[in-house]
């Protein structure tokens, strides 16, 4: 059926927070003899929810907020990628023959009601030479100094503005030769700024505090005007690269000299690697610690750590003394005696201070024997939700005594799943146990825990679907694609929501080419108050979920009746209301776009721009919800051959909101769940192609007259 035009619709996670990531403060001047940042690089933000998670997918829009001089020209519509970014290309405007010294625009980049403001500007030029000038008001050479990680109390100051207008919203940053291997600073993030950069204020001055990075020592260091950090790149394209030079307005090259001073540790604390069983003649995993400050905020590099063990003789450790990496870590690892057993401690020392030192406790496997299933096999839970119970395993030693303190590895060897922990230490009573949850696809999950590599068991769980997403909103009228308030018997209905067709692409339609629709579709079933419904068609067309189906004939008025979609074993229940009639007019594309009625002319042509009704024809118009009709039809059947099936109701026929004619109303004879409403063009009625085009009916029993949407008739 062809008529049938179902509404798209989506749901998404909520944004939080709109970040700056890069591109606001750009400065460039395309007409500048001296200038190489003649072309904006993107403006680029990140979208995250409310627990800090980035969200792909997420529409952003941006807006020109004002504007000084000609209009730049950027996108207006652009969508996150997984990492949650979204860019937006932006392109200068024209620069005619203004006499102001600059242009500048603020654009905003707006998700969900949050916002944030990029501000871009475009100096102007006479004769190659820029009307706007930057002065680096920290003199050159100026030695800044403070301790690795901590903010400087000096800053770099800089001055922008043209012809003696200042220049607000200029991004300012520092430009080191090597972050990782050399000292380092950067700007303390100013509010809206790129990370690490700063922005001019009203009064064209910037004013960056340095943060110092983890790398101890002297270095020159450049400013950096209205330009990108090298570390960020065009997100746009693919595969992004970081720059392969500074990109800016203006750069102060080796202006500036920073002094780091190391930090003097005060800390070191256990990262992993504690409470380990080791087998004897075995090593055990890595033994990491880091080393910081005394506040535990500043990782210090390049520091020395010994290694002792104990008891002497039953374990050693390699290396015995290991330096800091640049995160302040460092590492060894204990290989076990074959005579080793009971507990065995191993200190990290600071090697200039060893009353700084922390301490890990390991112990000695036992021979195990077995590892038994204890309970936890056999469960099964939506995709998503949680499994009932845990999964629980008991390491036996040799002597057939449980195994305390012994580590057993739990894995999803199939299947989708989260696990509590990838390895649990038994209790004293040998047990191990870990909680699991269902991953998004339905289907069996295989979880198998290990102990010594060589001893397993394994855990058959089944995931089945979570079941649709239903709410009041859900359902809409299949003729007219309108949301409606109450379902009616034999009426054709669609459900749009999340899960309904989970493992569809595009649409399936009803199997039976000839006969009744089957009340079995792609894995979805329908009832109506507990009678099943057949089913026209399931669809997943770019992310939207839809079902359409007949409402059971034999279903009664009343407030509440519960409609029950199963999808593969999930299923979810509503209560909806249930009305006696829902009228809905059919609508179909046109040419030019645009929905309108589908109406069929006296010689059997349907209604088109091409071939439009004509003044006191009579035509016909497909419809569905009209009410009772008879001879009573059965539901997913057609009428009887031969035989009118009327409707009973008052039917009433709107065109351009006057009663037209109605000649019959009755079921199509070979559509399920269609009615045919014949009605004559009124002789006076309006020409052209959008005529509205209404119906209503008043059914027995029902107080109300029940209306149709609202559509269009071309008329001639």
């Amino acid at each position: 059926m062809a008529i049938l035009f179902t509404p798209a619709a989506s749901a998404q996670a909520t944004a939080a927070t709109v970040g700056v990531v890069s591109g606001n403060g750009q400065m460039i001047c395309a007409t500048c003899a001296l200038k190489r940042f003649t072309f904006f690089y993107p403006m680029v933000v990140r979208v995250t929810d409310a627990n800090g998670n980035p969200i792909a997918g997420k529409p952003v829009n941006w807006q020109l907020v004002s504007s000084i001089g000609t209009l730049p020209s950027f996108d207006t519509f652009t969508f996150t990628n997984s990492n949650g970014l979204s860019a937006a290309r932006l392109f200068r405007g024209a620069e005619g023959n203004s006499s102001a010294p600059f242009l500048q625009s603020l654009i905003s980049a707006t998700v969900d009601g949050v916002s944030v403001i990029f501000t871009e500007t475009q100096a102007l030029a006479d004769f190659g030479v820029s009307r706007v000038v930057d002065t680096l008001v920290t003199p050159y050479g100026t030695v800044l100094t403070g301790p690795a990680g901590r903010t400087g109390t000096d800053p770099i100051q800089v001055h922008v503005d043209g012809y003696g207008t200042p220049v607000p919203n200029v991004s300012v940053r520092i430009l080191n030769p090597d972050v990782k291997n050399l000292p380092s600073a950067s700007c303390a993030t100013g509010s809206g700024a790129d990370p690490g950069s700063v922005l001019t204020d009203a009064g064209g001055n910037a004013t960056c505090y340095p943060v110092f990075g983890p790398v101890a020592g002297s270095a020159t260091v450049s400013v950096l005007l209205g330009g990108l950090d090298p570390a960020e790149f065009d997100q746009s394209i693919v595969p992004a690269q970081p720059l392969t030079d500074a990109i800016a307005y203006d750069e102060y090259l080796h202006a500036v000299q920073i002094v780091v001073i190391p930090v003097t540790p005060g800390r070191i604390a256990i990262v992993s690697g504690n409470n380990q069983s080791v087998n004897p003649g075995q090593s055990s995993a890595p033994l990491v610690v880091q080393v910081t400050d005394g506040s535990g905020t500043v990782t210090i590099a390049n520091t020395n750590v010994a290694w002792t063990v104990s008891p002497a003789g039953l374990a050693t450790v390699s290396p015995s003394s290991s330096l800091t990496n640049s995160l302040g870590q460092a590492q060894t690892t204990v290989t076990f005696a074959p005579n080793a057993s009971g507990p065995i401690t191993v200190r990290a020392a600071l090697a200039g201070n060893s009353a700084i030192s922390t301490t890990f406790n390991l112990s000695t496997n036992v021979q195990i024997a077995s590892l038994a299933y204890v309970s936890g096999d056999l469960q099964t839970t939506r995709s998503g939700q949680p499994f009932g119970a845990p999964l629980i395993v008991q390491v036996n030693g040799t002597n057939g005594q449980p195994v305390s303190n012994q580590l057993v590895s739990f894995l999803v060897s199939n299947g989708t799943a989260t696990l509590s922990d990838l390895s649990v230490l038994t209790d004293a009573s040998g047990q191990a146990k870990i909680t699991v949850t269902a991953g998004a696809t339905p289907g069996t999950v295989t979880v198998t825990a290990i102990v010594i590599g060589s001893l397993s068991q394994t855990f058959t769980l089944t995931i089945i679907p979570p079941g649709p997403s239903l709410f009041s909103g859900s359902f809409y009228n299949a003729g007219g694609a309108t949301r409606i308030g109450a379902l009616s018997p034999c009426s054709l209905v669609t459900v749009i929501a999340s899960g309904l067709a989970p493992n569809v692409q595009g649409m399936v339609f009803n199997t039976n080419a000839f006969g009744p629709w089957a009340t079995t579709l792609a894995s979805d079933t329908v009832t109506v108050n507990n009678v099943a419904a057949p089913i026209y068609s399931v669809g997943n067309v770019n992310t939207v979920e839809q079902l359409t189906f007949q409402v059971p004939c034999e279903t009664a008025p009343a407030n509440s009746v519960p409609i029950t979609i199963n999808v593969g074993g999930g299923a979810a229940t509503i209560n909806f209301p249930v009305a006696a009639a829902s009228p809905g007019i059919f609508e179909t594309v046109m040419s030019d776009g645009a929905r309108r009625a589908v109406v069929v002319r006296p010689d059997g042509t349907f209604v088109s721009l091409q071939n439009p009704a004509r003044q006191g024809e009579v035509v016909r118009v497909f419809v569905t919800g009209m009410g009772p009709v008879a001879p009573a039809i059965v539901t997913g059947a057609l009428p009887v051959p031969g035989a009118d099936s009327l409707v009973l109701g008052q039917v009433i026929v709107g065109v351009n909101n006057a009663g037209a004619r109605v000649v019959t109303a009755r079921v199509s004879p070979n559509l399920i769940g269609v009615y045919e409403l014949a009605f004559q063009v009124p002789s006076d009625a309006p020409t052209g192609n959008d005529v509205v085009l209404s119906v209503a009916v008043n059914a027995p029993g029902d107080s109300q007259t029940r209306f149709s949407n609202g559509s269009k008739l071309p008329i001639q």
